[in-house]
């Protein structure tokens, strides 16, 4: 074969090879492109029949004039009924009709009602709540009520995606997109911290609905927002999924979530390996184990306790009536106590 005969053929392969891999990047999908050609469409779909809207009244009085509040005259006054409405949304945990929501958007609610996804409208009942976790189950009659998948809230890391669906200021079944900015938050001010904070949208009427991932998988019950205004600054939090399916199972087995109680006051400085005894109440779980002002508390079943918020975290979540092991540093000694756990 000829020198020509033999470029030629180099040409020709070359080509070939050019031609073959400017049809496999053309049909190799960019690096930004979205999770679907649906975007976020099937979690949506997933998740949103089992998230409700939930609408709650009762009637209240209020006293004509102030002098209707002073015992010589309350005879003698008329007062006007009010109704008081409250909204919020709620997440269908159970195919027979079981809801989780916040206990605020049902709290003294005379007449609930719960909008589904589908425009059918039950009345509901409270089956028990927990003013702790700002938590509560509803039931509606009736069965095979769409359910909400749920995933672990140990899974969910910071960065991930996540969707907030509930019903903002009760225009309806909304849905909004951000990520998980943080979690494991103490000392904001909520009934129970350790939750999860995004970004996505959530205005007043979110609350109790929910907080899913990327598979429309429950992360978590939207409960509160930080704001100036009243409406979504970018900062939501939500109650751990992994704690409100205890507080649902606690509910619907006791009528109420049981928490455990110690009867401690700790300390604002703590020690630099345990917690101060500022004040131990007398007759409790505590007092009766032998813990005094002044001990520092090392540890409790083998947890160190070397910060605030997860120790009285563990204190809550224990079982009433279990026992605890303590360990107490006293006046330069270690020693060994047995507790056990109250009811709160």
């Amino acid at each position: 074969m000829g020198k020509r005969a033999i470029w030629l053929l180099l040409f020709t392969l070359l080509g070939v090879v050019a031609g073959l891999s400017l049809l496999l990047l053309q049909r190799a999908p960019p690096p930004s492109a979205a999770p679907s050609q649906h975007g976020y469409a099937e979690a949506v779909q997933r998740a949103a029949p089992a998230v409700v809207n939930i609408f709650s009244q009762r009637v209240t009085t209020r006293s004509r004039s102030w002098l209707c509040e002073l015992p010589q005259y309350r005879a003698f006054c008329e007062r006007d009924r009010q109704l008081q409405s409250s909204l919020g949304s709620g997440v269908v945990v159970r195919p027979d009709g079981y809801i989780l929501t916040n206990n605020h958007v049902v709290d003294a609610g005379a007449e609930i009602v719960v909008a589904f996804n589908d425009g059918r409208q039950e009345r509901a009942h409270v089956v028990g709540a927990d003013t702790i976790t700002d938590l509560a189950v509803l039931k509606v009659e009736g069965a095979d009520f769409p359910v909400i998948e749920r995933a672990s809230s140990e899974d969910a890391e910071v960065g991930d995606v996540v969707l907030a669906i509930g019903n903002p200021f009760g225009i309806g079944q909304a849905v909004s997109l951000g990520i998980v900015s943080a979690k494991g938050h103490y000392g904001i001010g909520a009934p129970y911290d350790d939750l999860i904070q995004t970004d996505a949208a959530v205005n007043p009427g979110n609350s109790g609905g929910a907080l899913v991932d990327r598979q429309g998988r429950l992360l978590g019950i939207n409960t509160m927002i930080y704001s100036r205004g009243g409406g979504s600054d970018g900062i939501g939090f939500a109650i751990p999924v992994d704690r409100a399916v205890r507080v649902l199972n606690e509910i619907l087995l006791h009528g109420e979530v049981r928490h455990g109680w110690f009867g401690v006051v700790f300390a604002t400085g703590r020690a630099a390996d345990g917690l101060r005894v500022a004040r131990v109440v007398r007759g409790s779980p505590a007092h009766r184990a032998g813990l005094r002002r002044g001990d520092v508390l090392l540890s409790i079943n083998g947890q160190p306790t070397t910060a605030l918020q997860p120790v009285l975290r563990q204190i809550l979540e224990t079982e009433p009536g279990s026992r605890l092991a303590i360990v107490i540093r006293r006046n330069g000694a270690v020693r060994s106590l047995e507790a056990t756990a109250g009811m709160r």
